[in-house]
């Protein structure tokens, strides 16, 4: 169980000084990049402090009723997809007594919930096979944040997004708490579509692939691609790439997707 869980997680990757996080190192190493993307920002307390840069950003209030996510479903149809339903029934359960990954105040997003069952079922599937307690290798899910969390996440997510794409790179695709609203900089406005936003609490696509320096393969051109067989030529390191834009740059079609495919959930809003 625990070697078929492994084949499907996402290489461990070295991500842009950008997206570092005090406090998610450990997290990533142990269950890949695409885990840090989603929970990257559950360390940093929420803060009321603009945008740092020239933009204008409109953003609404944040959804006042979210539906529930159903982590089960989203574990069935992620397993499914990568032809290995039996292990969806892998405890995603944190041990009795694990710790919490996301104290109060914490700004995380959506996807984050997803991301941690994820890695929760790893931590118990090594547990078993160790002999060792869970307790170590999971933690609680995190629940509903904050308003003003919701709106500090998204307020960074369109930032963070907005530099992507005036850089030519592919964007974050994990969910929004809600619509963050165009950004006009420049005199260029980007709409909330453009920065990401699928819907409430729903993601956009599976996560881009960072290619770092550190997979070049020495004395040579090529560059080897995480959670694939392959290498690709004709890159900058220290970007991100599709799926599609890597196999243009020489990686082999076809290979089962090793890329974590953030959940979504459906929402119901109720007035506030």
């Amino acid at each position: 169980m625990i070697q078929a869980m492994y084949n499907h997680r996402i290489e461990a990757m070295e991500r842009a000084p950008s997206q570092s996080t005090a406090g998610s190192a450990d997290f990533a190493e142990l269950f890949g990049d695409a885990t840090r993307t989603a929970i990257s920002r559950a360390i940093a307390p929420a803060v009321s402090a603009g945008p740092a840069s020239p933009a204008a950003s409109t953003v609404p209030a944040a959804q006042t009723s979210l539906g529930q996510p159903d982590v089960q479903g989203w574990l069935n149809s992620y397993y499914t997809e990568h032809g290995n339903s039996g292990a969806a029934t892998t405890s995603y359960q944190p041990a009795q007594g694990a710790a919490n990954n996301f104290p109060t105040g914490s700004v995380f997003g959506p996807d984050a919930i997803f991301a941690q069952a994820f890695a929760n079922q790893a931590g118990n599937a090594f547990a078993t096979m160790t002999g060792n307690s869970a307790e170590q290798f999971t933690s609680q899910l995190p629940g509903t944040p904050s308003e003003a969390s919701q709106q500090e996440f998204d307020r960074r997510l369109a930032l963070e997004n907005l530099g992507r794409l005036q850089s030519g790179q592919p964007i974050d695709t994990t969910a929004y708490w809600s619509d963050p609203g165009s950004i006009t900089t420049g005199g260029v406005t980007y709409t909330a579509q453009e920065l990401g936003y699928a819907g409430p609490a729903q993601s956009s696509g599976p996560q881009p692939i960072y290619i770092s320096q550190a997979n070049q393969i020495q004395g040579t051109d090529k560059f080897s691609v995480p959670g694939y067989q392959g290498t690709v030529t004709g890159i900058e390191p220290g970007r991100y790439y599709t799926l599609q834009q890597l196999e243009h740059a020489g990686l082999t079609a076809g290979q089962p997707d090793g890329q974590f495919h953030p959940g979504s959930w459906s929402t119901t809003q109720t007035a506030g």
